[in-house]
């Protein structure tokens, strides 16, 4: 079977050929015990020192880099914008690997807004929340979290206007679904964590126990 980002070869239920697969950057420790940052020793990173810093641990299994057309980026293109849905199994079958915890309840994806989920037809992270959910054994909540309003792209934002982009843009319309339980957010790139940073305060509000975030890649 052809990989979609080159001419070789993908063996069965893999994701890349052999010479991608040389090629990926897999994060893993030490890195930041909250975002998941990369680091020389394990603790906390200067950005997550605040005690009210909304995830409990951010982890990605793989690094993005922009810069280059490396095997993870040009996959998630695919998967994202070029309507290869049969990659999302395979994706979440990496990320199971980044995802420890057995006291997971609900993977709930990050959500988009009616407009753009028609223009798209179909949410990237849902599909990544369904698949790793069957793979945990654990329940997928699809609407559990709303985006409340039609943010523009984050694409070609910094840090600081990311952040103003989507702040209060999620809402949990019925808190009682998420009370007392620890949540896995699931997203295909964590840029600069802030739809993420968005996310888990609004499920904070609603009493979830624990909120953690899991991605396919983190921009490095």
């Amino acid at each position: 079977k052809r990989y979609l980002a080159c001419d070789g070869e993908t063996p069965p239920r893999a994701l890349f050929c052999v010479a991608c697969a040389a090629m990926v950057h897999r994060l893993g420790p030490p890195e930041c015990a909250a975002c998941g940052a990369p680091l020389p020793v394990a603790r906390r990173c200067a950005s997550c020192t605040d005690p009210d810093f909304p995830i409990r641990a951010a982890r990605a299994w793989a690094a993005y880099h922009r810069a280059t057309a490396s095997p993870v980026a040009t996959t998630i293109a695919h998967f994202k914008y070029g309507g290869a849905h049969r990659l999302g199994r395979r994706l979440a079958t990496v990320l199971l690997s980044r995802v420890p915890d057995p006291t997971v309840a609900l993977v709930l994806p990050v959500p988009l807004y009616g407009r753009r989920l028609r223009e798209r037809g179909f949410n990237q992270s849902a599909v990544l929340a369904r698949h790793l959910a069957r793979r945990l054994g654990c329940r997928v909540a699809l609407s559990t979290v709303v985006r409340t309003r039609d943010t523009p792209s984050q694409v070609g934002l910094g840090v600081a206007e990311r952040a103003r982009n989507v702040a209060a843009a999620f809402a949990v319309p019925m808190p009682s679904r998420i009370q007392g339980r620890t949540v896995l957010v699931v997203d295909d790139v964590w840029t600069s964590g802030a739809t993420a940073c968005a996310v888990a305060p609004a499920l904070r509000a609603a009493r979830a126990a624990a909120v953690d975030v899991r991605t396919i890649a983190r921009v490095l």
